[in-house]
């Protein structure tokens, strides 16, 4: 525990987050958007969006069905595993990309990558060395394989049963439920922060 203990990204990542997120979605929301809500762009960014979530909702209940049963005991490499070292954090990336494709943002966008680069270099990799020192070479077998974030799909292999715990299950799929509202918000939202009478911050647009 002491890789993780040290790593002061990854006892704050929340308010990591909240301190690049929470000040650039305000500014998103006060600015005039780049991307035109019915536009050719405007249609692919929500197409995206969809995308995005519909692999959040994936990798997150397939990882939770993997994981449950065997974690801190086993080392899981099949399923979700055998593609990324790193299943739920793709799936939350891809929920935080969906809002941002929503609300058709490219500064957003920027920002969430941006996170998500530090995530890996320093929260997750603070995750990975103590799940080297607790499974050693098999870990490193698997990790020289297996790409820390973005999954491979040619990497994929599946067990024909995984033992399942319901209580995981029903806590990430009470997650989910409350999750599927923000697609639809952020859409809401992206119409709204067009509408002349929307407030707007008096400076070129910048999102």
């Amino acid at each position: 525990m002491s890789a993780i203990r040290e790593s002061w990204a990854f006892r704050n990542r929340g308010l990591l987050g909240a301190l690049l997120l929470v000040p650039t979605a305000a500014l998103v929301l006060l600015s005039e958007p780049w991307v035109a809500e019915d536009s050719a762009a405007g249609l692919a960014m929500d197409f995206a969006g969809w995308v995005s979530f519909v692999l959040y909702v994936t990798f997150r209940l397939w990882a939770t069905l993997y994981i449950g049963g065997k974690k801190d005991t086993a080392l899981q490499t099949r399923g979700p595993y055998a593609m990324t070292r790193n299943p739920l954090y793709f799936g939350s990336l891809c929920f935080a990309l969906s809002i941002a494709f929503f609300l058709k943002s490219p500064l957003l966008l920027l920002v969430i990558v941006a996170l998500g680069a530090i995530y890996s270099g320093a929260v997750i990799k603070a995750e990975e060395t103590l799940l080297e020192g607790k499974f050693g070479d098999e870990f490193r077998r698997w990790s020289r394989v297996t790409p820390r974030i973005v999954p491979s799909v040619a990497l994929l292999r599946s067990e024909p049963s995984v033992e399942v715990n319901l209580r995981g299950l029903r806590k990430e799929a009470l997650r989910l439920w409350g999750a599927a509202l923000l697609p639809f918000i952020a859409e809401v939202l992206s119409h709204l922060r067009a509408a002349p009478w929307w407030p707007h911050l008096h400076w070129p647009p910048v999102s």
